[in-house]
Parts: C-alpha cells; sequence; structure tokens
C-alpha cells in the first residue's frame, strides 16, 4: 500500500512538479503583475524611462510600440544592447542626462536594492517627470529571509547561486538594501518630492527553492503563512510601489 501523507489520505508529493501543480493552479507570477501595473498607466504617446535598463535580456518588454519614446539608462553599458529601448544612455541613475520634467512614466526593475545613493537617485527620478508622473518601483523586499541571508553572503555566492537558476553571472550585481523596505521607501518618497499611492507587499511561490522538494515544501508553508496574516506582511518576498510625482 502506498504511504500517505499527513494531511490526509492522499499519496506524498514526490516532485516540485507534482507540488506546483498542487499548490499553484494558474498561478500569476511577480514579472506578470507588475507588467499589470506599468500598462495600467501606458498611454500612446508617452515617453517613459526604465530606470536601470540593462541589457534587457531577462525581462524584455514591448512598451516601445505604445510609448512615442521608450528610453532606458543605466551604469552598465550593456543597456546600449537592449532591444526594447528607442534610445539607450550610459548614466548613474543619480545624474541623468534628461532634461527637467521629460517623462510621463518611469519604472525600475531589481533596481532599487543595489543603488548607493537612493534619495538622490529619486531625487533625480523627480527631476526628469513631469507633475502626475507615476515611478513604479519593483524590488525584493530587504526583510525577507532571502534578502536577510543575501546580506551575509558575498556577491561571488550570488552569483554562483543565480548561475544555478540559470542567470548568466554578468546579471548578478552587489545588493545594498538602502531603499527596499516600506518605511525605507516612504521616507524617501517624501524626501524626494513623490506621493505614496500604494506599497505593496507580495509573497510569490519559492521558486528560489526548487533545489531541493524538501525546501520546496517549507517555502510553501512559509509562503501560505505570511500571506494568511497581514501582521506579518513585512516579511513578505516582493515588493511594489507606485509613486506619484507632486
Amino acid at each position: 500500500m502506498a504511504r500517505r501523507d499527513a494531511g490526509g489520505d492522499r499519496p506524498p508529493v514526490r516532485s516540485i512538479e507534482e507540488l506546483d501543480r498542487r499548490y499553484y493552479p494558474g498561478y500569476v507570477d511577480e514579472h506578470v503583475r507588475f507588467d499589470a501595473l506599468i500598462r495600467r498607466y501606458l498611454r500612446p504617446g508617452m515617453a517613459v524611462l526604465d530606470a536601470g535598463a540593462g541589457r534587457g535580456v531577462m525581462y524584455p518588454n514591448d512598451y516601445g510600440e505604445i510609448a512615442t519614446r521608450m528610453a532606458g539608462a543605466d551604469t552598465d553599458p550593456a543597456v546600449l544592447e537592449n532591444t526594447s529601448l528607442t534610445d539607450a544612455v550610459v548614466a548613474d541613475l543619480a545624474s541623468l542626462p534628461y532634461a527637467d520634467a521629460a517623462f510621463d512614466l518611469v519604472y525600475s526593475k531589481y533596481v532599487f536594492e543595489h543603488l548607493d545613493r537612493p534619495l538622490d537617485v529619486m531625487r533625480e527620478l523627480r527631476r526628469v517627470m513631469r507633475p502626475g508622473a507615476h515611478l513604479l518601483v519593483h524590488t525584493p523586499n530587504r526583510w525577507h529571509y532571502v534578502a536577510l541571508l543575501a546580506t551575509l553572503t558575498p556577491t561571488s555566492f550570488h552569483a554562483w547561486y543565480q548561475a544555478r537558476r540559470g542567470r548568466p553571472e554578468i546579471d548578478t550585481f552587489p545588493t545594498r538594501y538602502r531603499a527596499n523596505d516600506t518605511k525605507a521607501l516612504e521616507r524617501l518618497a517624501m524626501a524626494s518630492g513623490f506621493r505614496v499611492v500604494s506599497v505593496e507587499l507580495i509573497e510569490t511561490k519559492p521558486d528560489y527553492l526548487y533545489f531541493s522538494p524538501i525546501a520546496y515544501r517549507a517555502g510553501i508553508a512559509y509562503e501560505r503563512t505570511v500571506n494568511r496574516w497581514e501582521g506579518l506582511s513585512r516579511f513578505r518576498v516582493q515588493l511594489v510601489a507606485d509613486l506619484e510625482a507632486v
């Protein structure tokens, strides 16, 4: 007779694929959700800036087919290879070569955790945005256990681990965690000319634990716990912020 799991008379789950089918049918990931937020504000004729655009390989988009201008800025010269952009510049986000009020929408994906001078960056982003424009930020939450562990390990370990997940080493950068929790982001917004429209904390399925079904099960238990209790929301993995330029 097949062994049964502790949750009832179902046979035990033996693979991550089975766990996904059981616990995450119809799952919509955080990238799709952030894309939907961008498209909530995106309109034909807009000038849009991807702040920290990078090579555009990890998270390509088609916003340039809608916006009149799809600009991108990054300190990495690889941004010049980004085919999602209509124009790209190699520049520090704290010192951008754009005119005041040049953009109708700005977004930044997996960048704020790397900022050395987040207040300078946010003030500069505010400068190049027209009043009423939105800055949309997607970043890991610094109080999630993955981020807390990342603060204790060197960048070389992060690169090795991400390479195991299929991410090229050249796309892994040092983390600073100075602008990626709710309170820090709210303080920075107030000091740089933004109104906080919303800050959402999301615990996604723990695909960073795909290396082991046992670890993945533990991650599922964590996900169910922090998503169920709002008092534990500050420990969720993803932070998505909507800030309006005032």
